[in-house]
């Protein structure tokens, strides 16, 4: 474990009540909870704004708000997000996607709303263009952070860390033994989108028969092999559709040389599937307008005092520390099968414990969202939107009740 600072850190020390790492759903919805509990929050990123995986990957049907009769599975911060969207933009919708029901709303809306509901928060402190450079742990206690900004380098004594960035990359920098990184990693997406494609032509079964012939044509060496796991979804706007490419994550994806290539390979397939869907009259005049960066559903996840399995999904499993509800399909994408999606029995829900949220052996840090402790396949059922939004509600609470512990035994 990391056990002490560089000696040219900053002199003095400051404090936070809660330090949230990653400004994606989770760690934005354990912000927002602990500051209108009363803590002092700082919330750092290494992105330029908040948003996460939504807004840079483009990510714009939101799973895991609603079950199949369109009601909340969770009460709380999740519901509120809904009403902000839904005031935010017409476009924001419910739909329906085979069994599920989503929001479908632009990524540009989610983060504007976002962006502005965190500023509205006098009790959160943002740190943008920020990475955590070092970790001091003394007896099973996160006790001092190093912190890496654009033009500062800070120490900061936190009463909890929460790891929100969706691969578990802070608790890892901790002890890399506190991670779960299975050999064969879920696939990851590329997504980009186009205007100016006529409208309906995605339409069902147009759609269908679209992707069809994407994946006649991977096999018949007309695109790459990759290209038969490609999925094409209607847009925001009539005239606009989302496409999703399979993005394969072997080895170690995440060091720099290794990611710019799966980024460089990513491109070059947008390009030659924009290339095919132009002979189409349907894109005869599309037109590209936006790329997400590469979206990771899986990138590492901790080891809690609760590792939630599969069974525990497919039982609808209860809990007493229960931290939400949750009833996502189980959305496995295999790194080499494609997609492998088993939906639970209508009307079964299952419970994220708050002990699957708490990493092992160390007594003031949480994680939230995508990193919780959990098998690839529990996991690939609850990392969606809705759900991370909901188990950061529950850590924020917990974080916020810690730091007035803290405070009124100093």
């Amino acid at each position: 474990m990391k056990s002490r600072l560089p000696h040219h850190a900053a002199q003095q020390p400051g404090s936070a009540d809660v330090v949230v790492v990653g400004a994606g759903a989770a760690g934005m919805a354990t912000a927002i909870t602990a500051a209108r509990l009363g803590a002092n929050v700082q919330l750092v990123d290494v992105d330029s704004a908040a948003g996460g995986t939504v807004a840079r990957a483009l990510i714009h049907t939101l799973g895991g708000i609603y079950d199949e009769r369109q009601q909340c599975v969770n009460d709380g911060i999740v519901c509120e997000l809904v009403d902000r969207l839904e005031r935010a933009s017409a476009s924001t919708r419910r739909r329906k996607i085979g069994r599920t029901w989503c929001l479908n709303v632009c990524p540009d809306v989610y983060q504007k709303v976002v962006t502005q509901w965190i500023a509205e928060e006098p009790l959160i402190q943002t740190m943008f263009l920020t990475r955590i450079a070092d970790i001091a742990v003394r007896h099973g206690r996160v006790e001092e952070l190093a912190l890496l900004g654009p033009v500062t380098r800070q120490r900061v004594r936190p009463t909890t860390l929460v790891d929100t960035t969706g691969a578990a990359a802070i608790v890892r920098m901790i002890d890399r033994d506190l991670v779960h990184d299975d050999e064969e990693r879920a696939a990851g997406g590329w997504i980009f989108r186009l205007r100016g494609v006529r409208p309906g032509a995605v339409a069902f079964p147009k759609g269908v028969v679209l992707v069809q012939r994407l994946r006649t044509a991977a096999r018949d060496g007309l695109l790459p092999p990759l290209c038969a796991q490609a999925w094409i979804d209607q847009g925001v706007f009539e005239d606009e559709v989302f496409v999703k490419l399979f993005v394969p994550l072997a080895g170690e994806w995440n060091q720099p040389d290794r990611h710019s290539q799966i980024v460089r390979d990513a491109a070059g397939l947008q390009g030659r599937v924009i290339e095919y869907l132009a002979q189409f009259p349907d894109f005869a005049g599309a037109r590209l307008t936006q790329t997400g960066a590469l979206g990771v559903r899986d990138g590492g996840r901790i080891k809690g005092d609760y590792y939630l399995t599969v069974d525990d999904v497919r039982a609808g499993r209860r809990f007493a520390d229960a931290a939400c509800r949750c009833c996502w399909p189980i959305e496995y994408w295999h790194p080499r099968a494609g997609l492998q999606l088993e939906y639970l029995e209508p009307g079964v829900t299952y419970e994220i414990p708050l002990r699957a949220l708490k990493v092992a052996g160390l007594a003031n840090v949480w994680a939230a969202g995508k990193c919780l402790s959990a098998d690839h396949h529990a996991q690939a059922s609850a990392r969606v939107v809705g759900q991370c939004w909901s188990m950061g509600e529950a850590v924020g609470r917990t974080a916020a009740a810690e730091a007035l512990v803290h405070s009124s035994c100093m």
